[in-house]
């Protein structure tokens, strides 16, 4: 080849790759000058309905102290961060709820967990031993709360409401302190206990009970009746039903082997656990979608909510909503609630991978779901039907000593998987990717609008993947679209007579939305949005250091 060509091919190579990149460059300098300038927002300033909550169970673990992290990690009883939980570490200088994003405070309930009705210490003391199911504040921990046991409740709910809150929810033992003390209640002792606490609830405002582990975790008819109970005596109260269970499904858990190792929910005891958590959450007003590890969580918790979800499809008797727990984009995208658990003040301790996705820097992900649902509320199990994939995706993870609670699974590879597409009301998205798929998530709501979202893969060796997917969504009607996570492209087709004038978008973390009319594809009833203008979009308000997927609102004229 002459130098003449190789100079001009180079030349040619140097103007095509300086294109692209002024191409990038302009699309964000576009975008943040817009955003600058804009004065509209497409997202309501009233705080939104779904019974969502930040639970401090997380902090009190992993947000303290070294002694109190290693003591967790190494799958300790509930004694020691029972401790934690006071109202100086809550609410004084520095405390956890004054470093939370104040801008979804007044969506969420602040829970208070496990320990706001056990005295301080009482698990060293042999004569005052660690007794579950009181349900009165204990004051040597939360000393502002003193009074009648009503008026300490009515206190405890105030301090959260001073501090830009819902309210105060508060975590309920599967017990009695009768049973705590061995005396063996009879049925009508039992009712009665929980009616006067449900007046006290009733009278103090408190408006959400997250009924968790205890000797009558398994009974139905004991979680029937405390429902029922909260319904008579404290209406307008959510009680949360969680049915106790390992962290993996179809798998070995807490050392008991009793699987077939599929890592599907509705294989798990031969398909009982998928059919005692249905029977449970017939009746229930929020059911948890319960503990995973950091590592598994999206395919563990997604598997659990779309087969749940399945088995409730278009049911009448599907009236309570699921709280997939601290994933917020399949929450945001499935018309579910959060039970946020991730919070900043959570420890870095060297030799422990507790944190593998850093989502203590993912506090945006949490604000533009919780945002997303003042725009679009989670809706309850047997509103729609749910479609789900055929073809399940399958990740893996081999766990190191230091990287979880799960310490029996240190060692072993544990496989978890999940239907690669779930849609609740449409139909299931398009979805084509060059390597390995995304799990692709998306819902109708009844209100009318429609969310998608994209989730990573896992796979111990190769880290956890981001794999970038065209994704194409079939919606009936013009409605706002919520978009989550990263996309190489994003299709959005209407019915045939659509037609689209004007498009506006807003990163749901942010309050500037910005006309992208002419920075996307408009061909009669389809849009055509890129990967790169919805990251950019959805990432124009990110916090300094955050390192949450984008996330987005889109409307349309």
């Amino acid at each position: 080849m002459k130098k003449s060509n190789l100079f001009w091919l180079i030349a040619l190579y140097t103007f095509i790759i300086s294109g692209c990149s002024t191409k990038k460059v302009d699309l964000e300098r576009i975008i943040n000058e817009r955003v600058k300038s804009s004065n509209i927002s497409l997202i309501p300033e009233e705080a939104g309905s779904t019974p969502s909550y930040f639970c401090t169970w997380s902090a009190q673990n992993f947000g303290v102290d070294s002694t109190t992290f290693k003591y967790m990690i190494g799958l300790g009883e509930h004694s020691l961060p029972s401790d934690n939980l006071t109202e100086e570490v809550v609410f004084g200088n520095g405390g956890w709820e004054k470093q939370f994003p104040e801008s979804i405070k007044k969506d969420l309930f602040l829970s208070f967990d496990v320990g706001w009705d056990i005295a301080g210490g009482s698990y060293k003391n042999e004569k005052n031993k660690f007794i579950l199911g009181v349900l009165e504040v204990a004051t040597d921990k939360f000393p502002s709360c003193t009074g009648t046991p009503e008026e300490k409740l009515s206190r405890l709910n105030q301090l959260a409401i001073n501090a830009g809150w819902k309210g105060a929810g508060i975590w309920i033992a599967s017990q009695t302190s009768m049973d705590s003390k061995g005396l063996n209640p009879t049925d009508e002792e039992v009712e009665k206990f929980y009616r006067e606490r449900l007046i006290w609830s009733r009278k103090a405002g408190i408006q959400y009970w997250k009924v968790d582990y205890g000797s009558r975790g398994e009974d139905l008819k004991y979680r029937q009746m405390l429902t029922r109970l909260s319904h008579e005596e404290a209406p307008g109260l959510w009680v949360e039903n969680g049915r106790s269970a390992g962290p993996f499904n179809d798998e070995e858990n807490y050392g008991v082997v009793q699987a077939r190792k599929t890592g599907r929910f509705k294989n798990w005891d031969n398909g009982n656990a998928l059919k005692k958590t249905h029977d449970l959450l017939e009746f229930s007003d929020v059911l948890r979608s319960y503990d995973v590890t950091a590592q598994l969580s999206i395919p563990t918790t997604l598997d659990r909510v779309s087969e749940i979800l399945n088995t409730f499809t278009s049911l009448q008797s599907g009236r309570g909503i699921i709280n997939c727990e601290d994933e917020p984009y399949i929450a945001a995208s499935l018309g579910c609630a959060i039970g946020i658990m991730r919070h900043p003040a959570l420890l870095e301790v060297p030799g422990f991978d507790y944190d593998p996705l850093n989502v203590k820097k993912q506090m945006d992900a949490v604000v533009r779901a919780v945002r997303w649902q003042r725009l679009s509320p989670a809706f309850s199990v047997g509103a729609n039907t749910t479609t789900l994939d055929t073809v399940p995706n399958l990740d893996f993870w081999n766990f190191k000593k230091g990287q979880s609670w799960a310490v029996w699974m240190n060692g072993k590879t544990v496989l978890q998987a999940a239907s690669a597409r779930v849609a609740r009301g449409m139909q299931l998205p398009d979805v084509k990717c060059d390597s390995i798929s995304p799990y692709v998530t998306c819902s109708k709501f009844p209100n009318g609008n429609y969310a998608v979202s994209t989730l990573i893969r896992t796979d111990s060796v190769k880290g956890f993947i981001y794999p970038l997917a065209d994704v194409t969504l079939y919606c009936n009607q013009i409605a706002p679209v919520g978009v989550f996570g990263n996309f190489k492209s994003l299709t959005l087709v209407f019915e045939p007579q659509t037609h689209i004038k004007t498009v506006l978008a807003q990163d749901l973390a942010g309050d500037k939305a910005i006309d992208i009319t002419d920075l996307i594809k408009i061909k009669q009833n389809t849009i055509m949005l890129s990967g790169e203008l919805l990251k950019l979009v959805g990432l124009s308000a990110a916090s300094v250091n955050d390192v949450s997927e984008p996330g987005l609102v889109i409307c349309f004229k």
